[in-house]
């Protein structure tokens, strides 16, 4: 059996902070296929209002200190007071002296608009002195940062001049604090005369504070789930780990334009990118969910962040990111995936795929490098021992041998890794000449139904070798560039990917992937919205918890193609042929209706006349598929006792016919407060 081959080589919030301080081309894919609480502290007050009204969150600061250039080796951790001034303090050199903070904010809904953050500093002396916030990029402790190992600070984001005893004063630093996470913050100043301010610890409520407010969505009549999902911290403390693969050209904004005008813009539009895609109706058929234009110069890690934010709603513990340097920048941004990651939640880790050269003989001096431009960061995924995970896509392109040069060459810089080889495609059989190289095992899979069960026999070959075995979660592998597609059959991809991973007691699992659009992609996106990260957060729990989630919530999804596979297209347009498919079975034209369902019911699938039903029995999830019917749009219902309790009509009308053919699956649907 043979997998589809990829490619060879390579709601802003508003935030106020009170602080009373202590002292382009088109992409190559990612691989060519066969296929939380943060608050360390509770939330001092938080006011609740009806639908659009302003909320607000105060947070204390959870550490903070000053640091001295004129006595670098003290530690001012106890002080109660937090001291800032200039270079030239009380008209000595080298007299420095600059203030640390941090606070760690939960509770703010994802879907928040209107976010700002104010820092606010109550002043213990009325001084004409200036100071100014910046962000800090580095680590630092309350009680054991000195002048001599203070953290790298950032560029301002906001400044206060004047200052009055007892009063606070405020510093805007939205462009910041962009929702939940820790933030640090230092604060400095260019004046003789210095300014202090209290300490949070040490003087209660005059200390710092970080108020977030920002304005909340229509208040939904029920939970967007169908089930309970647990929290962040039940799901994390599974020793199963769920990851997402990450592909660096797709990131959420390529340039930070406005998205009608946009490179993915472009991409989709046949006349786009000069029309070099015009033969086949354009680059891609999707795109990430769209955003409006970030002012702010840090737009990427933001971006990052908001990624990060999605992929732990889905219970994921990490991205496995595809690393190499380029002189195509967006391989470049894996320094603020990292920091991205360190400030919106600590726990979740980047595992790195390091691209390598697969000629014979060839150097391993590159990979190292390229993996030593991150060592030491907190947000690395680390094992038990301490070693850094690799995950290189198809690693056995270079024999074990290659890879332990790499691996000797990181431990001679001082970094310990661990090795898990992700092939290709693998059901369990030979490739013994890695067992005593490697962690565990992977396959990159194939998205086909038909094939998924082979991962269930691979987890349990892997584990009969003593490894850990992560297993692949596909869902579609859709090809617009080559015009090539491999039928997915709806939902029954994705839904017996994670059957083989559960029943094979698979270790780990990785969606495959998380953003590539022109192969496979499974984050929140403009064609598909959030669907499938309900369905994957559904077995996401069941596969770390061990048990199906109880469904206490209707929910409907559907999955469709916007024509059959045999629809005829313009030929005067798309002019470099159909699309097909080069394994696996023929196109199957079926509506499908997903359904979760907390009792039984009688599930409808309409189009237009043709009106199909199924009984179901008993609660649970539950596929019912009825063949596509041209020339209508799906309407899905749930029905009891002859009413109906649900009703979902699909954003996309079966067409006859079409101009460019597209080949993905459409999806839609949710709970009652969410389709």
């Amino acid at each position: 059996m043979f997998s589809q081959h990829r490619r060879v080589g390579s709601t802003l919030i508003a935030v106020v902070l009170s602080l009373g301080m202590t002292a382009a081309a088109a992409p190559a894919s990612a691989h060519p296929l066969s296929a939380h609480p943060l608050s360390a502290r509770p939330l001092s007050a938080r006011t609740s209002s009806t639908a659009l009204s302003a909320e607000r969150v105060t947070v204390p600061a959870t550490a903070d200190v000053f640091v001295s250039q004129a006595e670098p080796s003290k530690s001012f951790g106890t002080a109660t007071w937090m001291s800032v001034c200039g270079p030239t303090c009380g008209g000595k050199t080298s007299a420095q002296r600059l203030a640390l903070t941090r606070f760690k904010v939960s509770g703010i809904p994802g879907d928040a608009t209107n976010v700002k953050a104010t820092l606010d500093v109550t002043s213990a002396r009325t001084t004409g002195t200036k100071l100014s916030a910046r962000t800090v990029t580095g680590d630092w402790t309350e009680t054991g940062t000195v002048w001599n190992d203070r953290p790298e600070t950032g560029g301002v984001i906001a400044s206060h001049s004047g200052f009055t005893a007892g009063e606070k004063a405020e510093l805007d630093v939205s462009a910041a604090v962009t929702g939940n996470g820790t933030y640090s913050f230092a604060l400095t100043g260019t004046d003789e005369t210095t300014t202090v301010l209290f300490s949070s610890r040490e003087t209660g409520d005059r200390g710092p504070k970080l108020t977030v407010t920002y304005t909340a969505g229509t208040p939904a009549p029920c939970a967007a789930l169908p089930f309970d999902k647990p929290s962040v911290a039940a799901l994390r403390a599974s020793a199963k780990k769920a990851f997402a693969f990450y592909f660096p050209p797709f990131p959420v904004s390529i340039d930070n334009k406005d998205p009608a005008k946009d490179q993915y813009a472009s991409w989709l539009d046949p006349d786009g990118s000069g029309g070099a895609y015009k033969d086949r109706g354009g680059y891609l058929r999707d795109r990430p969910v769209t955003r409006s234009v970030r002012p702010e110069a840090h737009w990427r890690r933001l971006d990052f962040e908001m990624e990060v934010r999605q992929a732990i709603a889905q219970g994921l513990d990490g991205f496995i990111y595809e690393h190499h340097t380029s002189s195509d920048q967006r391989w470049n941004h894996l320094p603020e995936l990292l920091d991205a990651a360190r400030n919106v939640d600590p726990g979740f880790k980047i595992v790195l795929s390091p691209d390598f050269p697969t000629e014979s003989g060839a150097s391993v001096a590159k990979v190292v490098s390229d993996v030593l431009l991150v060592k030491g960061h907190p947000s690395l995924y680390t094992l038990p021992d301490g070693s850094v995970l690799l995950a290189p896509y198809h690693g056995d392109r270079q024999p074990p041998a290659w890879w332990q040069k790499v691996r000797d060459q990181l431990s001679a810089e001082g970094m310990k890794t661990s090795l898990l080889m992700m092939f290709n495609y693998w059901s369990g059989s030979g490739k013994t000449q890695w067992d005593d190289h490697v962690y565990g095992y992977s396959s990159w899979g194939a998205n086909r139904p038909e094939v998924t069960d082979a991962f269930r026999r691979a987890s349990e070959a892997t584990h009969e070798r003593g490894l850990t075995y992560m297993a692949p979660i596909g869902f579609e592998d859709t090809r617009a560039k080559e015009l090539h597609y491999w039928e997915a059959q709806n939902s029954s991809t994705l839904r017996g990917s994670w059957k083989s991973a559960i029943d094979g007691k698979a270790d780990w699992v990785q969606l495959v992937t998380w953003n590539d659009y022109g192969e496979s992609q499974q984050a929140p996106s403009k064609v598909r919205g959030k669907v499938l990260a309900d369905v994957n957060t559904y077995y996401t729990t069941w596969f770390k918890t061990g048990k199906a989630p109880e469904i206490v919530r209707d929910g409907l999804y559907y999955f469709h193609r916007s024509h059959k596979a045999n629809a005829p297209y313009d030929t005067s347009k798309q002019t470099a042929g159909k699309f097909t498919i080069p394994a696996g079975p023929g196109p199957v034209d079926d509506v499908e209706l997903l359904a979760f369902v907390k009792e039984p019911g009688t599930l409808v699938v309409k189009q237009g006349s043709d009106v199909k039903t199924k009984e179901v029995t008993s609660a649970g999830v539950v596929s019912f598929k009825a063949p596509m019917v041209p020339g209508t749009t799906p309407v899905f219902e749930l029905r009891r006792d002859g009413e109906t309790v649900q009703t979902l009509t699909s954003k996309t009308p079966i067409r006859a016919g079409v101009t460019y053919q597209d080949m993905i699956y459409h999806a839609g649907g949710g709970t009652g407060c969410s389709g």
